[in-house]
């Protein structure tokens, strides 16, 4: 199967926004189960302790790798932008330049 330009970029534009917009569900959803379970270990002290903290322990790594996760996506997006301005297929709508944003979160 071949792809023109034109549908290849719509393909990547569309399937890179569903990427990006799945990624940043899983790290809300991840975040209100943190709380959640922080919440439930302050509220019920008897539960084990070793067990709850070692949950927190977990859900705090599966965070760490959907933020790791959002941030290679966004230099993936950055790369796929720059090819795409290499072969002279631009973005449509207009995508904004993530290169700054990027720049921004690894001083941070």
């Amino acid at each position: 199967m071949s792809l023109t330009m034109t549908a290849a970029t719509a393909r990547l534009v569309r399937e890179m926004e569903v990427s990006e917009i799945a990624i940043a569900d899983a790290l809300v959803a991840t975040s209100a189960l943190m709380h959640s379970a922080a919440l439930a270990q302050r509220e019920f002290p008897e539960a084990p302790t070793v067990k709850a903290q070692s949950a927190l322990i977990h859900l705090n790594k599966t965070l760490t790798g959907l933020i790791d996760a959002q941030t290679e996506a966004k230099r993936v997006h950055s790369q796929l932008l720059d090819i795409a301005r290499v072969m002279g297929a631009t973005e449509v709508p207009f995508c904004p330049d993530v290169t700054a944003e990027l720049h921004q979160q690894r001083a941070a």
